[in-house]
Order: structure tokens, then sequence, then C-alpha cells
């Protein structure tokens, strides 16, 4: 399969990163066998493939994707056997669906994965965090300014947390969320708070791990793990 690229793109950087990160998330789960839904430029399954078996599956047929398969369609999902995967990849597709069928959705995806989804959605909330670049400083000489510099980033990051929450409840109340012909919502937006969205994912998965990229923020990434 060849995967194509927009080099004209002024997001090209961008994506690159993103897509770098779901293969780098991807692999952290030692996979034998993936499910990729959404295919986009095929970027990541092409690399996947290096490592492990990726079938792949889309809504849209001219992306020659192995399986046709809607997500709002859960009749689509009986295709597929119970945990006949390893890890399901779904990365800026579930933003496609309205927010009130995520549930469902998650609870298809979680008969057909053995172990790990994982997902990222846009997201408009603001980020703010702090990331300091240490070189010499890991010896025992240097282990106290090491944990003073630790504890210093974890409360300024925390901080980060908290300003960026107190926002978005001013925010909620002024913007309201319209359908654009696209995405039915984003998070950071309106009612679609990263902490009603946590607790979505929770119902039926444990949040392993949780990434905003500094170079692309607006996706943003959910590693899970099957309950």
């Amino acid at each position: 399969m060849k995967f194509i690229i927009d080099h004209t793109s002024p997001s090209i950087y961008r994506k690159l990163q993103s897509h770098l990160m779901q293969i780098y998330l991807a692999l952290l789960t030692k996979p034998k066998r993936i499910l990729e839904i959404g295919i986009g430029e095929g970027f990541v399954s092409c690399n996947l493939k290096k490592y492990c078996e990726v079938i792949t599956a889309d809504i849209d047929k001219n992306l020659n994707p192995d399986l046709i398969l809607d997500i709002s369609n859960l009749n689509d999902f009986s295709k597929l056997k119970e945990n006949s995967f390893d890890l399901i990849i779904m990365c800026e597709v579930l933003e496609h669906t309205p927010y009130n069928s995520i549930d469902s959705i998650l609870q298809s995806l979680k008969k057909i994965t053995k172990k790990y989804l994982l997902i990222s959605v846009p997201n408009q909330g603001h980020f703010l965090n702090l990331i300091l670049y240490k070189r010499g400083f890991d010896n025992i000489i240097f282990y106290p300014f090491n944990l003073i510099l630790n504890l210093f980033l974890h409360a300024f990051n925390k901080l980060g947390e908290y300003i960026c929450k107190i926002y978005y409840k001013i925010k909620k109340k002024k913007i309201k969320y319209k359908f654009n012909g696209e995405h039915y919502w984003e998070l950071g937006i309106d009612f679609y708070s990263e902490e009603s969205f946590r607790k979505k994912l929770k119902k039926h998965f444990i949040i392993e791990k949780e990434e905003r990229l500094r170079e692309n923020t607006y996706h943003h990434f959910f590693l899970l793990k099957k309950k």
C-alpha cells in the first residue's frame, strides 16, 4: 500500500508529528495484530506493517481499506470477531459521530479488542505545559538540583492545568459548538470538556497514557486498556 502526503500543506509538520505519535504509542503495546479505523494518508498502517499484522478499515472505499466500516452503524462491528485484535487505532475519527453515540461505539470497540484502544480527538482547549531539556544532570552529583527542578516542573504544569480549567468554564458559557459539516463536536468548546470525555472513556477502559503534542496540541491522544 502506498501512502500519500500533501507536501504543499502548511500543516505537514504537525500531521507528521501526530502520525509518529500514533506509531510510537501503538508500538508501546507490543501488538501482534492491529485494526486501524480511519486510514488517512496511509502513513501509520504502512509503517506499522513492518512490525505486525495490520488490518485497515474505513468508510471510504476509494481508500482501498481491507474492510468497509462505518462506526456510526453499530451493525458494521458485527463483521469483526470479539477479542480479535491486540490493538485498535482510531485517530481523528470519533468526532465525526454525535457526542451521545460515543458510549455505544466504545462498547463495541471494547468487545473487538483484546487489550488496547488508541484514539485521538480534536481539542481546542488551551494547553499550558513547560518542558526543560536537561543534559548532563543525571549523575548523582546533580541529584538535589534535578529533584528540585522536577518538583518545579510538576507544580508549574499543575498550575497550568487549573488555569486552563478555569478559562474553559468561562469560555463554555459564551461559545456554542456548531456542526461544521465534518465534526459534530470538539473538546474545549461548549459542554464538551476533557473531564466529561474522560468519564465516557473510563466506563469501558483504563486510561494508560494521555498526551497532547506541543507541535500539534489540537490532537489529544488517549491510550486505553480494556477493563
